[in-house]
């Protein structure tokens, strides 16, 4: 088994590892799309991964649990959820699509939800985008498109993110299928290809 190289580890509620030639799921969510006891639980549960080594097997069990967690209650659509505007959700699509062009980066699945969404990001392989630049233009770039389409004031972006380093193929197709589950599984159509923010 080869080694991988880490690039890059943060932390502030919820860690970030980057890796060498690195794949990622992520989420990002609304400012508003957690009532206050989840936010709780999550930083609990993000405190307890600081005393975990981030390559072992029970780092990665806690990571999906958290995740499971954060799953359950952002599809329950709590929050403004300007992300069902269309104009609003088609901005960050644009994001997401404009990622390639300017920066190297594949973002070959992604779906666009009511108050979060979800991509697969695959950095350049020279590690000259890290993963934290790339997500910081998708939610500066887009909060500023989506105030002007939405109107409002506040912060439009959770100031975290959640991300998970993909380990191989197996686990690769069962992100994408994931993502393409995700809003038929919220109700927001039949079949994946009917919900025009999934890719």
């Amino acid at each position: 088994m080869r080694l991988t190289r880490t690039l890059r580890f943060s932390q502030r509620n919820l860690p970030h590892w980057e890796v060498e030639g690195g794949r990622y799921f992520v989420t990002v969510r609304c400012a508003d799309s957690l009532p206050a006891d989840v936010v709780a639980r999550l930083a609990e549960v993000g405190r307890a991964l600081k005393e975990i080594e981030p390559r072992s097997e029970s780092f990665a069990e806690m990571q999906r649990c958290l995740f499971a967690a954060l799953d359950r209650s952002l599809d329950a659509g709590f929050g403004e959820c300007p992300l069902r505007n269309p104009a609003a959700a088609t901005k960050v699509a644009d994001e997401l699509e404009g990622l390639t062009e300017a920066w190297g980066v594949a973002v070959p699945h992604y779906s666009i939800l009511p108050n979060h969404w979800h991509a697969l990001i695959v950095p350049p392989p020279d590690g000259s985008s890290p993963l934290s630049a790339i997500i910081k233009r998708v939610k500066g770039r887009s909060a500023c498109e989506l105030r002007r389409a939405i109107g409002g004031s506040g912060p439009v972006w959770q100031r975290e993110w959640f991300d998970r380093w993909i380990r191989d193929e197996a686990e690769w197709g069962k992100c994408v299928a994931y993502i393409r589950n995700n809003p038929v599984r919220a109700g927001l159509a039949r079949t994946w290809v009917e919900h025009l923010w999934t890719k």
